[in-house]
Order: structure tokens, then sequence, then C-alpha cells
């Protein structure tokens, strides 16, 4: 589907980048660089997922990676609203297992210090970082405390009406 039937369609933002689209469709960070770009052309906001495996992880990996796919997953011209970064570490997707909160802080500090060094100060106070993998309305309190977590990008979760009612009623509240 092109961008412009997105936005046909009433989308605002589109997803890219997931760990399911680059594992199973070997799209890589230059792909998803230019849908990143195509996106922004079509008037939408890219939301930009990035995360580490279980090994990079295990291996101490996850900044470098996490750095990485940042530093060449965005194109130049990133703004706090042409850009959203959700950082979903692969491992635990679906798994039921989730960074804890402090894990997701630190990457998502870090992501936002790289944005900074890329881009500028305020796009990176500005940038919307979400954190997704196994979020659910257990989870969603502690996580939502931490500074760089911005928001969340529910996955299983939202399959399930109540779950999501229960996340949503979070939102709402905070």
């Amino acid at each position: 589907i092109s961008a412009h039937m997105l936005v046909d369609a009433g989308a605002t933002h589109v997803i890219l980048g997931h760990s399911e689209r680059r594992a199973s469709y070997s799209e890589s960070d230059l792909l998803i660089r230019a849908k990143a770009t195509t996106a922004w052309n079509a008037n939408l906001t890219a939301i930009v997922c990035i995360g580490e495996t279980l090994d990079e992880r295990k291996a101490f990996k996850t900044l470098d990676i996490v750095g990485g796919q940042l530093a060449m997953s965005v194109p130049d011209g990133a703004t706090a609203k042409n850009l959203v970064i959700a950082y979903e570490p692969i491992w635990a997707i679906g798994t039921g297992k989730t960074a804890t909160p402090e894990d997701a802080e630190e990457v998502c500090a870090a992501i936002r210090d790289e944005i900074e060094s890329i881009g500028s100060a305020e796009i990176a106070a500005n940038m919307r970082i979400l954190y997704g993998g196994s979020v659910k309305s257990s989870n969603i309190v502690e996580i939502m405390k931490k500074e760089n977590v911005d928001g969340a990008l529910i996955g299983g979760a939202s399959l399930d009406p109540e779950e999501l009612a229960k996340i949503a009623k979070f939102y709402a509240a905070s």
C-alpha cells in the first residue's frame, strides 16, 4: 500500500521498521530510511521501530544496536513533528517478557541522547519516544513513570478489548 493511499484512508502515522518487517521481509535500515522519507513526503508521521534481539542483549550490545539502527534508519530533516521513535526490544515482543522500567528508561534516554547528537537539543527534548514490548495494564504505570518514555506502542494487548481499555484508562487518568 502506498503512503498516499494511507493518507486517503485517513491515516496520519505509519509504523516502519517493526522487527517482523525487518526479519521476515529483510527490510534494512536504509530501506526504513527511504520509507520514512516517503511517509514525510505524503505528510505522514513516521513511527520508526528499533530494537535488539535476545542474543544482542545478552552480549551487552543493546545500546550499540539501537544507536546504529537509529542513525541509519532516520533520514536527515527529522523533527519532533514528523518522527516518533519506538523502542521495541525484539526479545520482548509477544513473549510475555518485558524490559524492566529501568531498562526501558536507559535505552530511551540513550535514544534521546543520540537524537540530540544527530539533530539538536530542541528536537531531542520534544521527540516522542515510545516503549513497546509486552506492554500490559500490569506494567504500563511503572513504564510510563520514566522520564524518557513518552508513550507506549501496544501490540498483543490491543487485541484484548478489556486489556486495552485498562491501558487506555491509565492514559485518560494521567
